[in-house]
């Protein structure tokens, strides 16, 4: 059970590592992120970052570690999708679209508050915690695109 563990932890690893990676070569992330190893062409970066962030995360009781990652979930993914149909729904109404969402807007309205129930039972430190890496994650987003001067940036700098 231990080495499947292990072999599951360094997988994850290992895979979740080239997602800066790609993203560092596709220039939407830090460009040292994109770097392979000279001579065994993985990432280095991006694993040596993921791993430090992997081993202070240690330091936390593991109910702690969960609960911080669901709600840095709920708030970045799952409230921010909500907000994201939305905001597509009004900005382009004309779009064509895949896929329907039946009885529009009542399923939107029953997830938010579904998700906001749960993100509220979280305790106060954690809640505290996934809004801090909302903010640092909204700030370097804007930092970002101020530099390259895209969306929301493009063209009002001219």
């Amino acid at each position: 059970m231990l080495w499947t563990a292990f072999g599951s932890v360094f997988a994850l690893l290992l895979g979740y590592s080239r997602i800066p990676y790609a993203a560092a070569r596709d220039g939407y992330f830090l460009k040292s992120f994109g770097r392979l190893h000279p001579t065994g062409g993985f990432p280095h970066v991006s694993l040596l970052v993921l791993g430090a962030v992997s081993i202070v995360s240690s330091f936390f009781t593991l109910d702690v570690v969960i609960d911080a990652l669901i709600a840095t979930r709920i708030v970045v993914q799952f409230i921010g999708q909500i907000g994201g149909v939305v905001l597509l729904r009004r900005r382009a109404p004309a779009m064509v679209r895949p896929f329907r969402i039946w009885l529009y807007p009542v399923p939107i309205v029953i997830a938010g508050v579904g998700w906001l129930f749960i993100f509220s039972t979280i305790g106060a430190h954690v809640i505290v915690f996934s809004l801090g890496v909302l903010a640092v994650g909204a700030a370097c987003f804007l930092g970002w695109s101020l530099r390259l001067r895209q969306w929301p940036f493009r063209g009002a700098l001219s």
